[in-house]
């Protein structure tokens, strides 16, 4: 019977190509590691690995099963995520990057910080939120994408057996960094394109930057505002703007308490095409109490 160490030690010595380097990841020895992979070749019949002068490489059947093996690990890995170490609750929310969820998320952890819950929050791309919350690693998600990006953004839902649901929606706005003369500007029409630099948060086809590009090439405008930086840290972005002249296209402010700090931004669209902001859930599958609760928090603050 296959073991879950020899798919362990099989995936660590494919990745580094040396049952020696492996030996030293799995805190083990070399001839350990490859015993532990000779039985798992004769369990199975057939050589997983080449060994060669300068390393080893996998088998064209090896590379089969290294594919299994991997996506083994990968379940074990979220299997263990399950794992408690007491009999607390647990909250585990995914978002994109956003100042605005994280003083929220703030907010809400000082009223239950006293109650029996642990809370886990992770910043990432929209297709990782999706991803997160289709697998479980996630209870709810909240995301915001253009209303042309739906369509693409309603298959994506539907592969992951999630749904969406609708809390808010916002004009896009081409925001100007502090030392940007940019912002004193009335209208995008005044904006020369060539002199735009931007940053971005994360990367993927729900970015409404990318959303942006393709807009103005079927406008057979050419668009040449360049995106300077990438990143998946909204504290990165906010010291960006405050201390660079670059730019950033997002949604206008969730909430009224951020329009006195905001940065000076022109809307790209007016109202015709809204940023929708909302959130995830896996559907047909009730939400656990504590979702519901930071749920109806996060609407009732909007």
């Amino acid at each position: 019977m296959i073991e879950i160490k020899q798919l362990q030690y099989l995936v660590v010595c494919a990745d580094l190509q040396s049952f020696s380097r492996a030996a030293d990841v799995l805190y083990t020895t070399q001839p350990n590691v490859s015993r532990v992979i000779r039985s798992l070749e004769t369990e199975l019949g057939f050589p997983l690995f080449e060994r060669k002068n300068r390393g080893i490489q996998l088998t064209k059947k090896g590379r089969e099963v290294y594919g299994y093996a991997s996506r083994t690990m990968e379940n074990m890995d979220r299997l263990q995520a399950y794992a408690r170490l007491d009999e607390e609750e647990e909250l585990s929310i995914a978002c994109n990057p956003s100042s605005w969820m994280s003083a929220r998320f703030t907010e809400f952890y000082q009223l239950h910080k006293d109650e029996k819950v642990r809370f886990q929050i992770m910043t990432a791309s929209t297709e990782d939120v999706l991803r997160r919350c289709g697998s479980g690693q996630s209870d709810v998600g909240f995301v915001h994408m253009m209303e042309p990006q739906m369509l693409s953004f309603q298959y994506k839902l539907k592969r992951q057996h999630l749904e969406f649901r609708e809390l808010k929606r916002r004009r896009a706005m081409l925001c100007f960094g502090a030392h940007n003369p940019m912002g004193q500007k009335q209208s995008i029409e005044e904006i020369p394109m060539e002199e735009i630099r931007l940053v971005q948060c994360y990367e993927d086809e729900f970015t409404l930057n990318h959303y942006w590009d393709i807009f103005r090439k079927e406008q057979k405008e050419e668009t040449k505002a360049q995106v300077a930086v990438i990143t998946n840290s909204d504290y990165v972005m906010n010291d960006l703007l405050r201390g660079t002249d670059l730019g950033n296209i997002s949604g206008a402010y969730l909430g009224p308490e951020e329009e006195s700090q905001g940065y000076p931004g022109l809307s790209l669209y007016g109202e015709e095409e809204p940023v929708i902001f909302g959130y995830v859930l896996r559907k047909e599958e009730t939400p656990g109490l504590w979702t519901r609760q930071f749920v109806n928090f996060i609407t009732e603050k909007i």
